[in-house]
């Protein structure tokens, strides 16, 4: 199949190629970056390495080159091809030299075309200040892929010019270290915008990712043939002779349905939106309640520079579904319930990020793809490395309350700011909860409060950035970022300095 997908991309990027003698406009540029993080412990501080596409190593100090070029063909109208590389040498604990981004993209009306490894986040865009996306957000490396997409909302034809969609399809190859390794990246949304040119907007839609197929150290291989495709696409069961744990859906799947309004009040604008995270049924039919992310940005919000954008998030990833069983299980009515499941509907934790076969979960390098407060097991290492978490899966919390804020703006023509906080309270997981049991928490013979997270664990996150540019016309950019975690887990203050230099 990925032989078929290469061979088809190469005859469209040949087709469009033929046609680019009829491109009015031309555009290289070429950047050269040097980043450096430095703090007071080795461990980085929380928002100096985060949602920055992953180039830094959170572990100790960071010297980094980063060199980019990309070139663009555009008649500004129907067609546009182009093609990016960037490159990072990083020196740190875990020195590396490697391709940051490496892609080539065209665009055909409407249609856009991606292949390779691109920056670009889909769905809905948040904006800088938010905490990323509960489905995907920029917190890791780019996945090498296939990308079909409508980029922007388009209008339905014979609409009126009131109803306009946007949309994605993805095929990627989780090339990292992984439990299950050499498994494929499977992406797609779909939304619709309801409003036109009026001033409000109301949209609605999802965005799906699965992790399938692969080599698993207990299964074997793992299905992976066109027709097992299809099923992912659709979240439909494993054909005869899947693993037993994919009887319910082939793969690992999660995503987010996103409800929003977009509001325009003179040169003000507001957008209040809900991502509801799923990762299974009953999260599909919101039987985990209003788990996820919520949402204010407002933009130009006292029509002056100083403060050009505010942003407010609150994530809850608590119910899960509830505590009871995902499936009937024989040991299902233990001796202290007096009703299966102890009296719980079926399908309760969800166990966001995590999956019992796909053990390195929604995670691409170690990295979440999503939020980057859903804790993984090597960020709790750095506190401690012998914690208990009762459990073999990458993500050891994902029962999590968060609080976000963020504001930016400029203080002079060639100097802007972006201040963001976040609070973040965590909780664990069900499974660590239950100390590794079925029904631990609620064994009255159990104590509960051995686990780690409970009682849960309160952390303060800070980031201050600043960015300089010496002369508007001056092809020469500084930034310097102060960061500091405060709190249960990590105590910090941190640094970034950087300097941007575009050649052409």
């Amino acid at each position: 199949m990925i032989r078929y997908c290469i061979t088809f991309t190469a005859l469209i990027l040949l087709s469009i190629n033929i046609t680019s003698a009829q491109a009015d406009s031309s555009r290289l540029q070429s950047d050269i970056t040097l980043l450096s993080t430095f703090g007071t412990s080795n461990d980085q501080s929380f928002w100096l390495t985060h949602n920055r596409w992953g180039i830094f190593d959170d572990a100790s100090a960071n010297g980094l080159f980063l060199g980019s070029a990309n070139y663009s063909i555009d008649n500004n109208k129907t067609f546009s091809l182009g093609a990016g590389l960037d490159i990072v040498a990083r020196t740190s604990a875990n020195s590396k030299v490697y391709i940051q981004q490496g892609y080539i993209e065209s665009k055909l009306g409407f249609v856009h075309l991606e292949v390779g490894r691109k920056q670009s986040i889909p769905g809905i865009d948040l904006g800088e200040l938010s905490s990323g996306s509960v489905a995907i957000s920029n917190n890791t490396v780019p996945i090498p892929s296939i990308v079909v997409s409508v980029p922007e909302f388009t209008e339905i034809p014979y609409t009126f010019g009131l109803l306009e969609f946007k949309g994605h399809f993805t095929h990627g190859w989780l090339d990292d270290s992984r439990f299950v390794t050499e498994a494929y990246f499977h992406n797609k949304s779909f939304h619709v915008q309801l409003g036109g040119d009026f001033w409000i907007n109301g949209y609605w839609g999802i965005n799906h990712t699965a992790i399938w197929g692969g080599n698993s150290p207990i299964h074997g291989e793992l299905p992976s043939s066109l027709s097992d495709f299809l099923r992912v696409v659709v979240a439909k069961e494993g054909a005869d002779g899947s693993p037993a744990n994919e009887v319910n859906a082939l793969g690992f799947h999660s995503g987010v349905w996103n409800w929003g309004i977009k509001a325009s009040f003179g040169q003000a604008k507001a957008h209040l939106y809900y991502q509801h995270i799923f990762t299974d049924g009953s999260g599909m039919r919101y039987r985990n309640k209003f788990d996820g992310l919520w949402g204010a940005r407002v933009e130009n919000p006292f029509q002056q520079k100083y403060i050009t954008e505010i942003l407010y998030e609150f994530i809850y990833t608590l119910h899960q579904s509830g505590p009871g069983l995902s499936d009937p299980n024989p040991n299902d009515q233990p001796w202290f319930c007096d009703k299966p499941n102890c009296g719980y509907p079926y399908g309760g934790r969800d166990n966001y990020y995590n999956n019992g076969m796909y053990r390195s979960g929604h995670s691409y390098l170690g990295m979440s793809l999503g939020s980057p407060f859903f804790m993984t097991q090597h960020q709790l290492d750095k506190v401690d490395p012998s914690i208990q978490t009762y459990s073999s899966v990458h993500f050891v919390s994902n029962r999590n309350i968060v609080h976000h804020f963020g504001v930016k703006g400029e203080v002079l023509p060639t100097l802007s700011y972006r201040f963001m906080t976040s609070y973040a309270r965590y909780f664990g997981t069900y499974n660590g909860l239950n100390m590794g049991t079925l029904w631990g928490s609620i064994d009255p013979s159990v104590d509960s409060e051995e686990y780690f997270f409970n009682p849960n664990q309160r952390q303060w996150y800070f980031m201050l950035e600043s960015s300089w540019q010496p002369k508007q016309n001056l092809p020469l950019s500084l930034n310097l970022t102060f960061a500091a975690d405060k709190g249960d887990l990590f105590n910090s203050l941190g640094f970034l300095a950087g300097i941007t230099w575009t050649i052409l």
